[in-house]
């Protein structure tokens, strides 16, 4: 019975072991400095919040923008109203801040720190031109698809 318990292996540690956890720890490697390579190329792109707010905004006007049976400039091109499947829609600045009202209730904030903005449509386009507090300038413009229900 002592013979039994007392098995061990004297091949020890081989080379081939060797090299394949190498090789693992080289693909650990490269994907953990791929990972901190990609993230660094985003944060450089969307360094500040702003930036993030801003993208933010255009992606959801993008989409609100999408389906819209009538859109209208008011106030002098400070605000804009679409009618779409929800309703009524109203983006406005209060204060400092950009906002979206639907069916005249409510508000959800969408860029803060606002100076002035202004909207221009011609037709097809509709763009966006947000001043800052600080005094940048950011500029984008929307495909709108006027489809009539």
């Amino acid at each position: 019975m002592r013979e039994m318990m007392n098995i061990s292996n004297e091949r020890g540690y081989t080379f081939l072991e060797s090299i394949f956890q190498l090789v693992i720890l080289a693909i650990f490697l490269h994907l953990f400095l791929m990972f901190f390579f990609w993230k660094s190329s985003i944060e450089q792109k969307y360094f500040d919040y702003a930036s993030t707010e801003f993208e933010l905004f255009s992606a959801d006007m993008q989409h609100l923008l999408s389906d819209v049976s009538e859109l209208r400039l008011i106030e002098e091109g400070s605000s804009i109203r679409l009618r779409n499947s929800r309703g009524l829609i109203n983006i406005e600045q209060s204060g400092t801040v950009l906002r979206k009202r639907v069916d005249q209730t409510g508000h959800v904030p969408y860029i803060t720190n606002v100076r002035a903005v202004t909207y221009t449509f011609d037709g097809t386009t509709l763009t966006a031109r947000v001043t800052m507090l600080d005094g940048t300038l950011k500029v984008r413009g929307f495909a709108v698809g006027l489809y009539p229900k």
